[in-house]
C-alpha cells in the first residue's frame, strides 16, 4: 500500500510557473559546433525542448552552460536568443556571479535591463558565492548587499557551491542576508548536505521568511532535500530527463511518497552517476549520443573519454532499464 502524505498547500496558491526560481529549472548545457563555436540553432532547438517538457525555466550562463569560457559577446547572443523563448509559464534565469563584486553588479545590471525583441527581461539572476577570494561570512552579506541594491527590482537567487568556490554560505548568514534584501528570494543549495538544507528551512521559518525558497542543486539529493524543506531544484540532468524530475515535486506536492521513493531510486543511476565526470562533460556526452548537440566543451574541459563514455552508456541502459523516459 503506498503511503501517502498530504502537505499543506492554500487554494489562492500561485501555479509555480508564475513565482521566481520556483519549481524544476533546467541548468541549460551551451552547444558549440566542431570549429568551437556557439551552436545557437541547436541551443534554440534545444530550449523548444525544455520548455515542451513542462520545466519551469531555465538558468543561461550557469556553471553547466560553462559561463566562465564565454566571452561577453557570446553571454549577449545567449540570452537574447533564451528571452525570445520565455513565457509566464516558462521562465529564463541568467547567471550573472564572478569573484568579483564590482562585476558581478556590472554584468547583473546589464542582464537584468536586457531585453529581448519581444521587449522580455528575465525573470531573475543567479549569483554564486564569489569563488576563489573565499570571502568571509560578513563578507559574503556585504557582497550580496550591494549586488542586490543595484539591481532592487530584480529577483536574485543564491547559489552556493562549496566543492567549487572554496567558501560555504551558512544558514544563520542566508537569514541575516534574506531579512536586509528583499529581492533575494531563493538559494540553489548544491553543498549536497540535506543538514544544511534542513538547518536552512528552520532558521528562515523562525525568522518570518517561509517564503524564501530553498531549491536543491545537486541531483542526487533533490529527493532528501525536499523532506528537509527546499521546494524545487535547479537540475543538470533535467536536461535528459525532465519529465521525472518533474515527477518527482509533483509527487511530492501530492504527498505520494511511494511514487517520490520510487522516481528516486530508478533516476539514481543519472542523478548520481552523471557527476563522476566533471559537468558538463557527462550531459553533453549523453545529448551527444541522443544527438540533440556535439561533445564540444570549452578547454580545459574536454569530451569523455572512451572509459567514461562506457560508464555513460551503462547510465542509458539503467535509465530504460528502470522505465525512466529519456528527453520525452
Amino acid at each position: 500500500m503506498s503511503y501517502k502524505w498530504s502537505a499543506k498547500t492554500s487554494s489562492k496558491e500561485k501555479p509555480l510557473s508564475h513565482l521566481p526560481f520556483s519549481g524544476v529549472i533546467t541548468a541549460l548545457i551551451t552547444p558549440f559546433n566542431n570549429e568551437g563555436n556557439l551552436d545557437l540553432p541547436a541551443f534554440n532547438d534545444f530550449l523548444k525542448y525544455q520548455k515542451k517538457s513542462g520545466v519551469h525555466g531555465v538558468v543561461i550562463l550557469g556553471t553547466t552552460g560553462e559561463n566562465v569560457a564565454l566571452s561577453e559577446e557570446e553571454s549577449e547572443q545567449l540570452v537574447l536568443s533564451a528571452l525570445d523563448h520565455q513565457t509566464d509559464h516558462f521562465h529564463i534565469y541568467v547567471g550573472t556571479g564572478t569573484n568579483s563584486t564590482q562585476t558581478t553588479i556590472i554584468k547583473s545590471m546589464k542582464y537584468a535591463q536586457m531585453k529581448s525583441s519581444t521587449g522580455q527581461l528575465a525573470k531573475g539572476v543567479m549569483v554564486v558565492t564569489p569563488y576563489y577570494n573565499r570571502p568571509s561570512q560578513n563578507g559574503l552579506i556585504k557582497h550580496y548587499e550591494e549586488v542586490a541594491k543595484s539591481i532592487s527590482d530584480t529577483p536574485i537567487c543564491i547559489y552556493n557551491v562549496p566543492s567549487r568556490t572554496g567558501v560555504n554560505l551558512l544558514p544563520q548568514t542566508l537569514v541575516q542576508i534574506s531579512l536586509e534584501n528583499k529581492n533575494i528570494v531563493a538559494i540553489k543549495e548544491a553543498a549536497g548536505n540535506v543538514n544544511a538544507v534542513a538547518e536552512m528551512r528552520i532558521a528562515l521559518n523562525h525568522v518570518g521568511k517561509q517564503n524564501f525558497k530553498i531549491l536543491s542543486g545537486d541531483d542526487a539529493t533533490y529527493v532528501p532535500a525536499l523532506m528537509c524543506g527546499a521546494e524545487g531544484v535547479i537540475s543538470v540532468t533535467s536536461n535528459v530527463i525532465p519529465k521525472a524530475m518533474l515527477d518527482i515535486l509533483d509527487n511530492f506536492k501530492k504527498g505520494d511518497l511511494s511514487s517520490v521513493q520510487k522516481l528516486h531510486l530508478a533516476a539514481f543511476c543519472i542523478n548520481n552517476g552523471l557527476f563522476s565526470v566533471p559537468n558538463p562533460i557527462g550531459v553533453k556526452w549523453i545529448l551527444s549520443h541522443l544527438r540533440i548537440c556535439g561533445t564540444n566543451l570549452r578547454a580545459p574541459l574536454y569530451p569523455a573519454s572512451d572509459k567514461e563514455a562506457e560508464m555513460l552508456k551503462g547510465i542509458l541502459f539503467q535509465l530504460e532499464k528502470n522505465n525512466i523516459k529519456i528527453l520525452t
